[in-house]
């Protein structure tokens, strides 16, 4: 659900708090961490997905956050760069950009930076950082276009994410200019943007939502200040289109049980890609419900 912030003026996305819901409580005894290798070997995913859940069994664990229970990941996406385990993750999901014919990425704090970096690199796309600031009500009415207000997941009250205008411009501008020589000669223009969503996980696709609609209004922005300067410098007053639209997402990590991809599909008609979904999850003993292997208990320090 979208409200508008009364005093910052910024759209706001609330974020529901992830309770304990029963449907998430995986039921059964979970495979024993020494037996993963064996039931990864007969399940049904790719390399990449299968490693990744392997780093994620070793590294991470399942507990309760001051948003909800949830998976604790950070040894793997946050705090360490891991190429050995998410490298083909990262390889298969950037086949998925390719494929969608993406042409920047927009990632959302710098908790998904370090595997958005590596989805940059792979496919050879530039990627933009929203970067999460607690500003004051003044600050926040002078935010670049795109800025929105999200409650922080970890309970550290509303954040505010924007984009550094600069670099978007630096980036739309070389992408227009590029659309423009291969436009000579036509009767107008026709520009396009198309983006993509990178982040370490998705749980209720608030926060995918958000920055689906903030990347229409980032791209927008940009693009016709380029076209603005560009009529000004060059007087070719074509008509002109401008059209920015979220293709794709791109996550290690997608909580099934929350349906996000459901979300997803209605806001933007896009089938997030995701190495691992997790359907279901058990604190006591920790462990994951995965899609095509079923409860598996993370690894006993």
């Amino acid at each position: 659900m979208i409200v508008h912030d009364p005093v910052a003026a910024l759209p706001r996305y609330e974020r529901p708090r992830e309770g304990a819901d029963p449907a998430a409580e995986a039921p059964g005894e979970p495979i024993p961490w020494e037996r993963v290798p064996e039931a990864l070997a007969a399940a049904p995913l790719s390399p990449g997905s299968r490693a990744l859940l392997l780093g994620l069994l070793r590294t991470g664990t399942a507990r309760l956050f001051p948003g909800g229970a949830g998976i604790e990941y950070g040894s793997l996406l946050k705090t360490a760069a891991r190429p050995d385990v998410v490298g083909g993750h990262v390889r298969e999901a950037a086949a998925h950009l390719r494929a969608a014919g993406v042409d920047l990425l927009l990632v959302p704090g710098m908790s998904g930076y370090p595997i958005g970096s590596m989805y940059a690199l792979a496919t050879a796309l530039p990627a933009i950082l929203l970067k999460k600031t607690s500003l004051s009500a003044a600050e926040a009415a002078t935010c670049p276009p795109g800025a929105f207000v999200i409650p922080s997941y970890t309970g550290e009250g509303d954040v505010v994410m924007s984009a550094d205008p600069a670099a978007v411009a630096d980036i739309v501008d070389d992408l227009c200019q590029r659309q423009l020589t291969a436009q000579t000669g036509q009767p107008r223009l026709d520009l396009v943007l198309r983006c993509a969503g990178a982040d370490d996980i998705i749980d209720k696709a608030t926060m995918s939502q958000a920055v689906g609609e903030s990347a229409v209004v980032i791209g927008r922005t940009a693009m016709g200040d380029w076209l603005a300067r560009h009529r000004a410098a060059t007087g070719d007053n074509r008509p002109a289109t401008l059209r920015v639209e979220t293709v794709a997402w791109a996550t290690p990590l997608i909580k099934g049980y929350n349906r996000p991809q459901n979300l997803l599909r209605r806001w933007f008609g896009i089938e997030p890609f995701a190495g691992v979904n997790v359907v279901g999850l058990r604190l006591d003993p920790p462990a994951l419900d995965v899609e095509g292997v079923g409860l598996v208990a993370f690894r006993r320090a």
